[in-house]
């Protein structure tokens, strides 16, 4: 599976290696038991799958590489990536703005946008609707959370 070039600040070493035990153990992910990790008086279970999915990974990286590649150009995410707060504001500290909030209130005009604009689809996708506003805009084709390109 592919790998991932996102900020030191999105890893857990701790986590890194509990991944990579079950990854061993466990290749073709068919043990669904959580993995208990013993600390003294007190034992975390953590479930067989946790951390960021795979579109959400993508999408992080997608948001950093965008931010690196067009210094100067505005790059908006359609909205919040993720359901975590800490996420969100480091993109927005980096400069990535939402054009709207999860529940769909616009937050800055869709039809503000213009060809020098960059959006990201978030992992969870947007309408057709949507899209055909932006493309309208003449925003380029949008750098995606999804392995393929929207057009």
């Amino acid at each position: 599976m592919k790998q991932f070039d996102i900020p030191e600040f999105y890893r857990s070493p701790i986590i890194a290696k509990v991944k990579a035990k079950r990854k061993v153990d466990d290749p073709r992910k068919q043990d669904f038991s959580p993995t208990f990790l013993p600390f003294s008086k007190v034992t975390f279970v953590l479930p067989r799958h946790f951390g960021f999915c795979y579109g959400v990974e993508n999408a992080i990286e997608k948001s950093y590489l965008s931010l690196k590649e067009n210094p100067g150009k505005r790059i908006f995410l359609l909205s919040e990536m993720i359901h975590n707060p800490a996420v969100n504001e480091d993109l927005q500290a980096h400069g990535i703005q939402f054009l709207q909030s999860t529940s769909g209130e616009e937050l800055i005009p869709i039809a503000s946008l213009t060809s020098d604009d960059i959006v990201i689809i978030p992992a969870f996708g947007t309408t057709l609707e949507i899209e055909g506003i932006a493309t309208k805009k003449h925003a380029p084709p949008f750098p995606t959370a999804k392995p393929k390109r929207l057009h």
